[in-house]
């Protein structure tokens, strides 16, 4: 009787001690990890665009173009000041350095510096445009529209009227002389309207709009057509919804009928409500249009 009563105890006593001896101890472990690692991240600062850079300099090679990456947002959103010229003169340097390092840190950098709006920077992006590495040679020219330098005009002209350059390059030089705001570059881009890839004639039909020339007005109205993409398949809904934000953007440089058609069409009946929105503002501001 005894022996039987301590056969049936034995599973009891072994599930007490694997509870005593096993789940509690992890059950304090976890539940101590788990306060370290709420208290650290609640006590965690961002760093700072001077922080970053330093990263850049000294950090292993994922964390360099990690850091690159960090530093471009923050001055894409005006997060940090960096006007003083330590910093510009370090950034300066750390691109001039990364010509070997990994591609993405050098790309990373060269938009962060377009980020900036310092005129500063454009002599140094400028180099850019000689590197062997097409990505980051997109990535200056990119950096360049952004920063709206125009004493790179001429360069970004001879991409485009170089029939040796790849189509994303005529493509990124396009879409930055649109943004440079420089009308002598008309003629040269005019030509490339007609040109055998759709996302090119697109992008220079929206830079001449820019410009004040109405040569590509045609295909900005169907770009603010949403039938006019079920023949290009491979756009898919957000892109088309992007192509049709920006076209409605650059058609307010204007009065024309034709645009005045599409954005009541948009403003009725679109399917994106941003973009219907958007459409009866544009209506009511160029054309005072009231829904």
């Amino acid at each position: 009787m005894s022996k039987s009563l301590n056969q049936e105890s034995n599973p009891s006593k072994v599930y007490v001690l694997f509870y005593s001896f096993f789940l509690i101890p992890l059950m304090v472990v976890i539940t101590g990890t788990s306060f370290f690692i709420i208290v650290k991240f609640l006590t965690l600062e961002p760093k700072s665009a001077s922080d970053l850079l330093n990263d850049v300099k000294i950090g292993s090679a994922s964390k360099r173009w990690q850091s690159a990456f960090e530093l471009s947002k923050i001055l894409a959103n005006k997060t940090d000041s960096v006007d003083d010229i330590l910093f510009r003169n370090q950034l300066v340097t750390a691109y001039s350095r990364s010509v070997h390092d990994d591609e993405r840190v050098r790309m990373y950098l060269a938009l962060a510096m377009g980020q900036t709006g310092d005129q500063f920077y454009g002599k140094t992006l400028r180099t850019g445009l000689n590197d062997e590495n097409p990505a980051t040679r997109l990535a200056a020219i990119k950096a360049l529209g952004v920063l709206q330098y125009t004493p790179a005009v001429e360069d970004l002209q001879n991409i485009i009227t170089d029939k040796n350059r790849k189509d994303v390059e005529y493509l990124t030089a396009v879409v930055s002389l649109g943004n440079m705001g420089d009308q002598s570059v008309i003629p040269d881009l005019i030509p490339l309207l007609d040109h055998e890839e759709v996302n090119i004639r697109w992008d220079t039909a929206l830079s001449l709009a820019k410009l004040g020339d109405t040569s590509g007005l045609d295909i900005i109205a169907d770009l603010m057509d949403r039938t006019y993409y079920s023949s290009y398949p491979e756009v898919d809904q957000e892109e088309a919804n992007q192509a049709i934000r920006v076209a409605i953007h650059v058609s307010s440089n204007f009065r024309n009928a034709v645009f005045k058609e599409k954005l009541v069409t948009l403003a009725e009946g679109d399917e994106n409500m941003e973009i219907r929105d958007t459409a009866i503002k544009t209506l009511k501001k160029v054309y005072g249009h009231q829904s």
